[in-house]
């Protein structure tokens, strides 16, 4: 399905709202990684492969895997749709910066980043869109940077009560064959996907050549 962009931006208006007023609700359920057995592992298979250079947390939420990474000795910058997700990642560490941003247009120049981390949070874009926020990661990485991209399998798509949060946010579930040819669609020059670790999730990583 694909929406218009008066109807991107008014989902993405309308998730910005939603995490700025449950934020503190929101962080009781994904502040620490032990909520989320496994994805320390994935989060190192991130940083293990990576070129030197600084990281984006790329919907950094509160800020746990930004805390996580940099203290793997990366310099992280945290970036979030919404304001108060960004207060309660500065006041939990020291990010190289936090910056408030949108999916599909990344305020940085080209060739910034060795890596861009983006954990549930493209999930959050129409599904019709994702292709634009693939093409700003590439378009931000360094040459031989990788971007590692965690999404939900399956066909679903729309408005749902998701399990951490108690009130409806939009989900754009996704097929892996398809993220895939849609990375490479865009100049990547190789992709990856492994199961995450949790249940129906997959990351899907692309190498910038």
């Amino acid at each position: 399905m694909h929406l218009n962009e008066d109807t991107t931006g008014r989902i993405t208006r309308a998730t910005r709202k939603l995490y700025n007023e449950h934020a503190d609700e929101y962080a009781v359920t994904t502040a620490t990684l032990d909520q989320f057995p496994g994805l320390d592992r994935d989060l190192d298979r991130f940083a293990v492969a990576l070129p030197a250079g600084p990281v984006l947390d790329l919907g950094c939420g509160v800020g746990r895997d930004t805390e996580y990474l940099g203290c793997r000795g990366l310099v992280v910058v945290a970036g979030d749709v919404s304001e108060r997700m960004l207060e309660l990642t500065r006041s939990r560490c020291a990010p190289a910066g936090v910056v408030q941003l949108d999916l599909l247009d990344l305020p940085f120049p080209g060739a910034v980043f060795a890596g861009v981390w983006a954990c549930a949070s493209v999930l959050h874009v129409p599904r019709g869109d994702h292709r634009r926020s693939f093409t700003e990661m590439h378009r931000v990485l360094r040459p031989g940077g990788r971007a590692a991209i965690s999404l939900q399998a399956g066909k679903f798509e729309g408005w749902k009560d998701g399990k951490r949060l108690a009130c409806a946010r939009w989900f754009s579930q996704r097929v892996p064959e398809s993220v895939e040819a849609e990375l490479r669609s865009v100049g990547f020059a190789s992709t990856t996907v492994h199961r995450s670790s949790r249940d129906t999730w997959f990351i899907a990583t692309g190498h910038k050549g």
